[in-house]
């Protein structure tokens, strides 16, 4: 099965539900019956449409790269550390997800996104990790421009200078609270 996350997530709940339905089915299935015969069946079934499944389409995945990269501005320039943190590992997943679907993608052959992309951005968001563990907003903007350097950088590799990643200017989605709660 595939790692959640890869794929959208009512996908992910239907392989889910199929898996479990597989698994009640051996609970239940007499072993005299064949049950472990039913059971293989369904996780063959269940292997053929994972193979179906088209890869998410890689302009997808990089909006959403660019709507945790707003959020995570936001929720660090609030001094929301937890929310920063928590905002930039759903980058870092998103990341792996890409890597994971599209790293083979034609945009950088006969390089691999699977290889380049690691290379440029995990040690930038290492940098945004380490400066949200120190709650310093100074260290933190720093960090973050150099992720955004890094997002160029890998743009630029791709031949796709033109899409330039800065810092927001206004959040992109209004309906979450960047400034932390009120401590009780």
């Amino acid at each position: 099965m595939k790692k959640s996350g890869v794929y959208p997530a009512w996908i992910a709940c239907a392989l889910l539900a199929c898996a479990s339905f597989a698994g009640m089915a051996a609970a239940t299935a007499p072993a005299a019956a064949g049950g472990g015969s039913r059971v293989a069946a369904l996780e063959a079934k269940i292997d053929a449409l994972e193979q179906r499944l088209p890869p998410p389409e890689l302009g997808h995945q990089m909006l959403e790269l660019q709507i945790r990269h707003d959020r995570l501005w936001w929720s660090g320039e609030a001094g929301n550390w937890n929310l920063a943190y928590y905002m930039a590992g759903e980058l870092g997943e998103a990341l792996h997800g890409i890597e994971a679907t599209n790293g083979d993608a034609p945009e950088l052959q006969p390089e691999k996104l699977s290889v380049i992309m690691p290379a440029i951005m995990n040690p930038a968001i290492e940098g945004v990790q380490a400066a949200l563990a120190k709650k310093d907003k100074a260290a933190f903007a720093q960090a973050y421009d150099h992720l955004s350097a890094s997002c160029n950088a890998c743009h630029a590799l791709a031949g796709d200078e033109f899409l330039h990643i800065q810092r927001p200017k206004t959040p992109l989605l209004d309906n979450l609270r960047y400034a932390p709660a009120a401590p009780r």
